[in-house]
């Protein structure tokens, strides 16, 4: 079946149709989570389109070419990654981070999604929270950390807002920042915003406006 699919006259559409139905499975058995047949098709031809589209034959030239490089910004440290995502679709939130060093070299990853919830405030912080866990149980004494919530840092290094919906998860965070963390947060919106320097006890914040 797998030399057939693989080699028949719509190998996309085999393989992300084995992806697919694999995924599904899997939540079936690990999270009791089923779904539409209309759903299974709808991600299985998403996904179709998307691999198409990445091995579509198109010329390349030199000025299409877009290197990239790991940029620290000079920190010499341990650098946590974390990003988050809400499409809506599916009524989830996910989110993910790596911890790196300030070469670019992987030590460590992670991601999930928060089931039922399109918040991407819950998922910015649920990360930032997944990470510095991540990094203490690591014994990572020096941290860089990049998120690109502004709101989300102004929460962390602002004063506790009584009856905010996130309350106790922010509580939590900082107190994960007050344990032998040598910390930094770092704000990375697109490139040429302006940089605000602020600093509390808890940690040194860099803000973007």
């Amino acid at each position: 079946m797998l030399k057939s699919g693989s080699t028949g006259s719509q190998p996309f559409a085999f393989y992300a149709g084995v992806l697919w139905v694999w995924r599904l499975r899997n939540l079936m058995c690990l999270q009791n989570e089923t779904w539409s047949i209309n759903r299974l098709s709808f991600n299985i031809q998403s996904m179709i389109v998307i691999i198409t589209s990445c091995f579509s034959s198109r010329s390349t030239t030199t000025s299409e070419e877009i290197h990239v490089k790991w940029n620290n910004n000079n920190y010499s440290s341990v650098i946590l990654n974390v990003d988050e995502s809400c499409l809506g679709s599916h009524i989830r939130a996910g989110f993910g981070g790596v911890i790196i060093n300030d070469l670019g070299y992987y030590f460590s990853g992670f991601s999930g999604f928060i089931q039922g919830s399109s918040d991407i405030l819950l998922a910015a912080l649920f990360v930032i929270y997944q990470g510095l866990t991540l990094a203490k149980n690591m014994a990572i004494d020096v941290l860089v950390c990049y998120s690109n919530s502004l709101h989300c840092i102004n929460l962390i290094k602002g004063p506790s807002i009584k009856y905010h919906a996130y309350d106790l998860l922010i509580q939590d965070i900082k107190e994960l920042m007050s344990q032998n963390f040598d910390l930094t947060i770092h704000a990375s919106p697109p490139e040429g915003f302006l940089d605000i320097l602020q600093s509390d006890a808890a940690g040194t914040f860099f803000l973007r406006e």
